[in-house]
């Protein structure tokens, strides 16, 4: 049963804990713990014709929690949308796919070119790291997962391909995918749910800083208008947790201070512009890992130095 907006808002308004059950609408809080590797923000909407999973996350405890609640609700995992290949948001495909064959997945086709450049690099360094015998054996197993999603690439490859803007149905589910180029990747997919007016974005939006490492801002700046045009009423971020119109918004602007900071100033001053404009929304996740404020300080202060303001990287990330 697809539930209205006024419900969906009255259990969505608990702040960064877990949100309570909406009668169509699941959210799995991911991870952000640098040292080991993030796992990204999980949406399940319940279809008539099954589940459809927006992101899969890293590790094998956040696609089992996907996997543990497909069970508890009796019903088959149908559909996943990935909304972009970075893999703190799809090696879990990988689990999903072998305990629901049929299941297809929907994402862009950046994914391919990633897998030949960006990820096959990664691909290349986490070889030689398992080659040092005096790994970490827990170490060993996360990096080895990893690298098998890389170089296996089937879990990663869409079955239906999303290049530009899909109003369809999903297991049966009226969704709409929404394609940004030049953004977070070279192509990323972003959800508008009518049922429940809310915005799925991906890493479009994430706490406790945004992440460069494969991004255009322009692109992303247009992805933001795009979002704001939507009548939502919550963002689900990428990671972090799920924003009112009003949090979205200051997240907007902070991003777009930021972006503006970086024409001009180096990455500590910028930092210190990102922890003022972007702090209510770190007080409120104070106590989750998404909510590391010398993180934050950190990430921000590199992605200025070495990515918004070098030259090679915007040609290589913004290239028409």
């Amino acid at each position: 049963m697809i539930v209205g907006a006024a419900l969906a808002a009255a259990t969505w308004a608990c702040g960064p804990s877990q949100p309570e059950e909406v009668e169509d609408f699941h959210f799995i809080e991911g991870t952000f713990i640098p040292s080991i590797g993030p796992d990204g923000n999980t949406v399940v909407y319940r279809a008539p014709e099954g589940l459809v999973v927006v992101d899969a996350g890293r590790h094998r405890t956040h696609s089992q929690k996907i996997l543990d609640y497909a069970t508890q609700r009796g019903m088959p995992i149908t559909a996943i949308i990935n909304t972009h290949w970075h893999l703190d948001h799809a090696t879990g495909n990988q689990d999903l796919q072998a305990a629901y064959p049929a299941a297809r997945l929907y994402t862009t086709r950046a994914v391919e070119g990633a897998l030949d450049g960006f990820l096959a690099a990664g691909a290349a360094r986490t070889e030689e790291a398992l080659n040092n015998p005096d790994l970490p054996e827990a170490d060993r197993v996360r990096m080895q997962r990893g690298f098998n999603t890389i170089r296996e690439r089937v879990s990663l490859i869409p079955d239906v391909p999303v290049d530009e803007r899909m109003s369809i149905a999903v297991a049966g589910r009226d969704l709409e995918l929404n394609v940004t180029h030049r953004a977070v990747t070279e192509s990323d997919v972003w959800i508008w749910d009518p049922a429940t007016s809310t915005v799925v974005a991906g890493d479009l939006v994430t706490l406790p800083a945004p992440l460069f490492d494969t991004a255009c801002p322009t692109g992303w700046l247009a992805a933001f208008e795009a979002i704001e045009a939507k009548p939502y009423e919550r963002v689900v971020p990428g990671h972090g947790f799920p924003m009112d119109p009003g949090e979205f918004r200051s997240y907007r602007t902070a991003f777009e201070n930021l972006v503006s900071c970086a024409e001009e100033s180096p990455g500590a001053v910028c930092a210190e512009g990102w922890l003022t404009d972007a702090g209510p929304l770190l007080d409120k996740a104070a106590g989750k890992d998404f909510g590391d404020k010398e993180y934050a300080r950190a990430a921000v202060e590199y992605y200025v130095d070495q990515i918004i303001r070098s030259e090679a990287k915007r040609a290589e990330f913004c290239a028409a």
